[in-house]
């Protein structure tokens, strides 16, 4: 690899030898070669001149050359990482050397009999081909690392490890960071532009009114030179009164056109903000019940509001501010080139200066801005997850440790909001300052222009007004490469999101009528928020259609985990688990759950109406389908006893409703599609003893009047001991099954002690 990196280190220093010394025996009137100028203006014998020596070119060719002799040294003594502390000097090297050659240039253009040398414009042609070549080659040739390229374009941005360590605890590294590396920056400013740009239309209409706005706006800066000038010439009021009425003209067309432009643009922004929100949402919904488990709901939350937005309004905004600018700055510069394209020049020489400094600070917005919205996420995380347990908060008087909980995550984002402000400072400094001293050069300059009657006084004063518009483009620009680098670390996690294919795709097609069979074939399971954890250890259960089958066993056994791989949550790490002797995979989503219907331990009601709770998810309910259902679940009655009736509210996670009101409005929800399979975990846990004794009539009705296989998990013996089977589970495995009379022979097992227990206790 070594000699490699020598072998192309030869190429490039016989090349560069090769152009710098062909170019200085061209250095003279005729095309005819001539080695004795070479050695004129390499040993200064006819003096030294600024503005007609090539020496300082020259200097820039033996220090490139000092620096590759440096690195060939420490290559051969194998000292790589004292090359790669070189790359920024050696990029910096570079982009004085590009500003300089056309400091150089300018400097030729005083005598305009150097102009007609060859020699001279191949020598400052390559000079200024050479330095990013040179820059180039040091970082991909030199420096032998893998992560150059990306160095290059994104020097903050953290580099993958070959050694990472592992996670402890609950918090573990997505699949997706393991599989791949973090997307480079101008793929994920390519992927923002893609989206936006699915709203088309709206943009290529504000695209076309900017563009007709933009080649109004450019005739400004001259007119205005114009009016100047007739003034100050003195050549009368006909003149001044026509100059001035143009851009009376010119103003007004620009006003309406400009107008135009921002309500094209302002729509598209709001079209992209409402496909980003949709596409996230409908990913969102789709991902496996697993990637809920180990991501919080207020970080979602945040990424569908504050990224969202972040995304629309910057993308479109800099799209919108860019294009102006850039239609502009194209503009400004023809007409300045035209004027003096010495002039011109001049502007050039902050430009590498300028474009290094942007890259720098973008790619430090890119950085902040993708912590500043995880520190929002996460205090958006704290308030939704205080304001939704309020009565816990207040029960336990937490009221301030919660505020000081919330304020930590706000001084969090204020830290960044700091740096990020700092970093605004630097970029809008040398922005400034690079605008204000360009111009500072072009006055100088084109005064002196104007003096040796180079440059006419009008088109001086008119190329002064190009250059104020230049700078003001030149600095929109800047910030908008600030914003886009901003909108790329908002949407990192945004795209993440959508792009993330869920572990569990629910892409089964069978749709045949569901009978109820279950088999649960030697299946074993993990928790993917808790791998080192083995909730089910080889467990297999046959459930007939009709069956009305209980679990119980000491919490923690694995009673829920067998409900949430049956409702097809999770899937078996080992095992498979059919109805009907379909592989559960394979059926459609949406009808195995109509046909498999849970109660939940916590029921969740919808901030809806009591007939909207019921007939949730469930495609043309009738008013009367819905009674039946509540009365089956004995929900009737006390409905029927409020103001409202079924037109209710339930609020917020049916926050108005009681406990056991909940669960028989969502045993209603079960009930009114009918199911082949009913679980019932817990369900009937928070009704009174009459309330629990007609539910559990009508689950009996269920189960025998409608042949329905009925899944129970419950603690009451009231509630199990009338199932045709009870299964007991204890630490992920089926210890016994039978039915309560016969598990109660086995005064031994588990059982047996978990029901006399229940009586001691009085349950």
């Amino acid at each position: 690899m070594g000699f490699k990196r020598l072998y192309q280190l030869g190429i490039f220093i016989v090349l560069d030898t090769l152009f710098t010394f062909l170019s200085l025996g061209f250095f003279g009137p005729s095309l005819k070669f001539d080695v004795h100028i070479i050695y004129q203006k390499l040993f200064l014998v006819d003096g030294y001149s600024f503005t007609k020596s090539p020496f300082e070119l020259i200097s820039l060719f033996f220090i490139r050359m000092i620096l590759l002799i440096i690195s060939a040294i420490l290559i051969i003594n194998k000292k790589d990482p004292i090359i790669k502390t070189l790359n920024v000097p050696c990029l910096g090297f570079s982009i004085v050397s590009v500003s300089y050659t056309i400091i150089k240039l300018l400097a030729f253009s005083e005598n305009e009999a150097l102009l007609y040398y060859p020699g001279l414009w191949f020598l400052v042609s390559w000079s200024w081909l050479v330095s990013p070549l040179f820059c180039a080659f040091w970082f991909f040739g030199l420096s032998k690392s893998a992560d150059n390229y990306t160095r290059l374009f994104n020097p903050d941005e953290e580099q993958p490890q070959d050694n990472q360590t592992e996670v402890e605890g609950n918090e573990t590294e997505t699949e997706e960071s393991k599989k791949k590396a973090k997307r480079p920056t101008w793929k994920h400013v390519k992927r923002l532009f893609t989206f936006s740009f699915i709203q088309w239309r709206w943009f290529l209409t504000g695209l076309f009114f900017l563009l007709a706005y933009s080649g109004v706006r450019i005739f400004i800066p001259y007119y205005t030179g114009v009016i100047i000038a007739n003034v100050v010439n003195n050549k009368g009021h006909y003149e001044l009164f026509k100059s001035v009425g143009i851009m009376a003209g010119l103003t007004l067309a620009s006003t309406i056109l400009g107008g135009c432009r921002g309500g094209s643009f302002d729509y598209a922004t709001s079209l992209v903000g409402r496909r980003v929100r949709k596409d996230l949402f409908a990913s969102l919904v789709k991902q496996e019940i697993g990637f809920f488990d180990v991501t919080k709901t207020g970080d979602l939350v945040s990424r569908l509001t504050a990224d969202c937005s972040s995304i629309s309004d910057s993308i479109a905004l800099n799209i919108n501010v860019f294009s102006r600018n850039a239609v502009m700055l194209m503009g400004a510069l023809f007409f300045m080139f035209s004027i003096s394209w010495r002039l011109a020049l001049v502007t050039f020489i902050a430009i590498p200066v300028i474009s290094y400094f942007s890259k720098v600070f973008g790619a430090l917005f890119d950085k902040l801005g993708e912590t500043m919205q995880t520190t929002i996420a996460n205090a958006n995380q704290t308030a939704e997850e205080v304001l939704s347990t309020m009565r816990t908060v207040r029960s336990f008087a937490c009221e301030n440790e919660e505020a000081a909980r919330f304020d930590s995550m706000l001084n969090e984002t204020l830290n960044i909001g700091k740096k990020k402000a700092i970093a605004n400072v630097g970029n809008t400094c040398m922005a400034e300052f690079s605008t204000s001293a360009v111009l500072v050069a072009v006055l100088g300059y084109g005064g002196h222009l104007v003096l040796t009657q180079i440059l006419s006084s009008e088109s001086f004063i008119s190329f002064i007004f190009y250059q104020i518009q230049l700078g003001e483009n030149l600095m929109y620009i800047s910030w908008v490469i600030s914003g886009i680098m901003t909108s790329v670390g908002a949407s990192r996690k945004v795209f993440e999101y959508i792009d993330r294919s869920p572990k569990i795709p629910n892409d089964g097609e069978c749709n045949t009528n569901v009978k109820g069979d279950i088999k649960i074939d030697n299946i074993s399971f993990v928790y993917p928020s808790r791998p080192n954890t083995t909730v089910l250890k080889g467990l297999s259960l046959d459930i007939k259609s009709g069956e009305t089958i209980a679990l119980v066993g000491p919490s923690g056994g694995g009673k829920s985990s067998i409900v949430q791989l049956v409702e097809h949550f999770y899937e078996p790490d080992e095992g498979e688990i059919t109805v009907d002797g379909v592989d559960i995979r394979d059926y459609d989503h949406k009808h195995y759950h109509q046909k498999v219907a849970l109660v939940a331990q916590e029921p969740v009601l919808y901030d809806g109406t009591v007939s909207d709770n019921i007939a949730y998810g469930f495609d043309g309910a009738t008013k009367e389908m819905i009674e039946e259902a509540a009365k089956a679940s004995n929900a009737h009655n006390f409905v029927m006893e409020m103001e409202k009736r079924y037109d209710t509210k339930c609020g917020e996670r049916g926050v108005q409703m009681s406990g056991g009101q909940k669960q028989r409005i969502a045993i209603a929800r079960a009930l009114i599609r009918k199911p082949s399979i009913l679980i019932l975990d817990e369900a009937t846990s928070a009704l009174d003893n009459e309330s629990e004794s007609l539910v559990q009539e009508a689950i009996n009705k269920c189960s025998v009047g409608l042949g329905l296989t009925v899944l129970i998990i419950a603690h009451r013996l009231s509630t199990i001991e009338k199932a045709d089977r009870i299964a007991v589970i204890d630490k992920g495995e089926v210890v016994q099954i039978g039915s309560h009379p016969e598990l109660m022979e086995d005064t031994n097992g588990l059982y047996n002690s978990l029901v006399n227990r229940q009586i001691m206790d009085g349950v």
